[in-house]
C-alpha cells in the first residue's frame, strides 16, 4: 500500500453544497487516485459534514 503524501498544488480535493446537491471532486495531478494522510482525511470528512448540515437545512 502506498504511503500517503501531502496534496500538491495541482491535486484537487474539495466538497461543497451548491443548493441542491453535495458536490465532490478528487483528482490527482497525474490522474491517479489521491493518497491522503489521516489528517487530510479528517479535514475532508469535516468538510463533508459541513456540506451535509447545509443540505439538511
Amino acid at each position: 500500500m502506498p504511503t500517503p503524501t501531502a496534496l500538491t498544488k495541482s491535486d484537487r480535493l474539495d466538497a461543497w453544497f451548491d443548493g441542491s446537491a453535495i458536490c465532490i471532486i478528487a483528482t490527482g495531478s497525474h490522474g491517479d487516485p489521491l493518497d491522503l494522510s489521516e489528517h487530510e482525511v479528517e479535514e475532508f470528512i469535516a468538510k463533508l459534514k459541513d456540506c451535509l448540515e447545509q443540505a439538511k437545512k
